[in-house]
């Protein structure tokens, strides 16, 4: 099974302040570890790089570098694959905002997933619940 990871789960696993932080850790730690395949969309680099150096957002921001040391280090996994839209993107993309009517911040998260059908992923690990919504896509929450 191949699958991808939300930004919300790295995110907690780099932010010592965060009450999710250390079973987020763990999670990413053993994903790590792991020889099964993940992708990293584009998209959850943006997300992570955006909210982890934001100082109106997390109380101790990472520096640039470091967030980038964060984002590197998954890369440089040999089972991480980083992914970006392809030749179908369009179509599944425009489908998922037609069958579920999404609008606004929605979007992003309707972005994400066409990206990752497109790429054969069905399952992600999110806490984040509007991801449910989404058909096709097992969506499981680690820290739960």
């Amino acid at each position: 099974m191949s699958y991808a990871i939300d930004a919300n789960i790295l995110l907690y696993a780099v932010n010592c302040d965060s009450p999710h932080h250390s079973a987020s850790r763990t999670f990413v730690e053993t994903c790590a570890a792991s020889a099964e395949r993940w992708l990293l969309p584009w998209p959850t680099v943006h997300a992570f790089l955006r909210i982890a150096t934001h100082p109106a957002i997390l109380p101790h921001p990472l520096s640039p570098a470091e967030a980038i040391s964060e984002i590197e280090a998954l890369i440089k996994l040999p089972q991480v694959e980083l992914v970006a839209e392809d030749d179908h993107f369009w179509s599944q993309y425009r489908n998922e905002i037609s069958d579920l009517h999404l609008r606004g911040n929605l979007l992003s998260d309707g972005l994400l997933v066409a990206m990752l059908k497109t790429h054969g992923i069905t399952h992600f690990f999110s806490h984040d619940r509007d991801f449910l919504r989404f058909k096709g896509m097992k969506v499981v929450d680690p820290l739960a």
